[in-house]
């Protein structure tokens, strides 16, 4: 009975101490530093210009310019209406019932997709397909032309995981067509277009508020346009002009041009939006009451996402590799988990999803400085080495923190890469007057 007795106390305290815990870390609330990560994060984006979200929203169709905002807010507010009922049927686009279907044709050969690297090649190796495909799509080439005419995307979707994504897989198909362009002899008309649409997509990703979007423009700028165009270059005779177009594309780019906050802020409202549908947060029942805080949870979850919203213009100036996300110790070991135990656990699932984005619009900037230093040089007198020319372009058209160095065959430019789970590096072919000699005099 002695022992009974000891056990009975025993327990009593620990129960005590867990309910003095729990009534501590829901008492606490946020702690100030995750106010104040609430604070940026919920702090809107303003964007000027035209929004790209609803003529990308309708691409897959042959609407009216007049008619797009029209047919958008339709299916949008079709959409919200959709999502409140737990099965409701999601409808893509009223457009689909109006108006000329856009989806593309199938033809021998397959699009470049977003890959730039290797399309004039394809091409070049099959012209006449290539040629016959993009003809066949023709329409729906120009409607993506039509998005450099847009200055940024801010997403008028519902926040939920249920809402289809836009046509997003269609915005390459014009880099399948310039290099059909060039290939067949108007190369300099290519070039324009291709820069044109660089500079566009430079634009439009750096004001996005969407990972996806600001993601899908990095890979246009760079393994897109950037590479379709750095093989234009090396093709294209070194006293032609380039376009004018390609000043705009070609620009240095900046300590902005690196940052993903504002796609940052979307994801945090669209996250939120996200969790409210979960089962797990439209409980309220005794059990969820006591593991969960919602507003702990909100805080939580803008502190782990806040890293690319602070004042990290000097970091990003200097091209020093930032910290992908906050690091924070175990569950079990932070007091504001004791009330928020369901909270901690999502939020600490959620938070590797995020590493490593901002180094891709790190990246971004190092690629596009490389591509600059690339027609840079076609300018340049030929004195000197490839390498003490290179030592010689604009500061800014390199990096504080990593070089651009000639491969080790001479045949390319390459730089660093922040984001190693997509290569160490990242290279553009040199054109032939700029490659030198790597064979051994001895």
């Amino acid at each position: 009975m002695r022992w009974l007795k000891r056990l009975g106390v025993g327990l009593l305290v620990v129960v005590l101490v867990l309910a003095a815990l729990w009534t501590w870390s829901r008492l606490r609330g946020p702690t100030p530093e995750q106010r104040a990560a609430l604070a940026l994060m919920e702090a809107s984006n303003t964007f000027e210009g035209r929004n790209a979200f609803d003529a990308i929203w309708v691409l897959p169709y042959d609407v009216p310019e007049a008619e797009i905002t029209a047919v958008a807010d339709a299916d949008m507010q079709a959409l919200t209406e959709a999502l409140r009922a737990p099965d409701g049927p999601l409808v893509f686009t009223s457009a689909a019932k109006r108006y000329p279907d856009l989806t593309p044709v199938n033809g021998a050969v397959a699009p470049c997709g977003f890959g730039g690297a290797d399309c004039l090649a394809r091409v070049s190796a099959a012209f006449d397909d290539y040629a016959a495909l993009v003809q066949a799509n023709a329409r729906l080439i120009e409607r993506v032309e039509a998005l450099s005419a847009y200055d940024h995307h801010a997403t008028r979707q519902p926040a939920d995981h249920r809402a289809p994504l836009p046509a997003f897989t269609l915005l390459g198909w014009p880099i399948t067509a310039y290099a059909v362009q060039f290939v067949s002899g108007e190369q300099v008309p290519a070039v324009e277009a291709t820069c044109r649409d660089l500079a566009a997509w430079r634009r439009v990703g750096t004001h996005s508020d969407t990972l996806i979007m600001r993601m899908l423009s990095v890979s246009l700028v760079t393994d897109g346009y950037g590479a379709l165009l750095a093989r234009m270059l090396a093709v294209m005779p070194r006293d032609t002009p380039l376009p004018s177009s390609c000043e705009a594309a070609l620009a240095p780019p900046s300590a902005v041009d690196a940052s993903i906050c504002p796609a940052m802020r979307g994801e945090f409202a669209w996250s939120m939006g996200v969790s409210d549908t979960l089962p797990e947060m439209q409980k309220h029942n005794a059990w969820r009451w006591l593991v969960l805080d919602r507003d702990g949870f909100r805080a939580l979850m803008a502190e782990q996402m806040v890293p690319p919203c602070l004042d990290q213009g000097a970091a990003l100036a200097a091209d020093q590799q930032l910290s992908a996300m906050s690091v924070m110790p175990p569950a079990w070991r932070r007091l504001e988990c004791v009330a928020n135990i369901s909270g901690c656990i999502l939020g600490d699932i959620a938070r590797p999803a995020y590493a490593g984005y901002a180094w891709r619009a790190q990246d971004q900037n190092a690629r596009l400085q490389l591509l600059a230093t690339l027609a840079w040089l076609r300018d340049q007198p030929d004195d000197g080495t490839l390498a003490e020319r290179l030592a010689r372009s604009p500061a800014a058209l390199r990096s504080p923190a990593r070089d651009i160095t000639v491969t080790a065959d001479g045949q390319s430019l390459e730089i660093a890469q922040y984001d190693t789970r997509r290569g160490e590096t990242w290279s553009l072919p040199l054109p032939a007057y700029l490659v030198e000699s790597t064979t051994d005099p001895n």
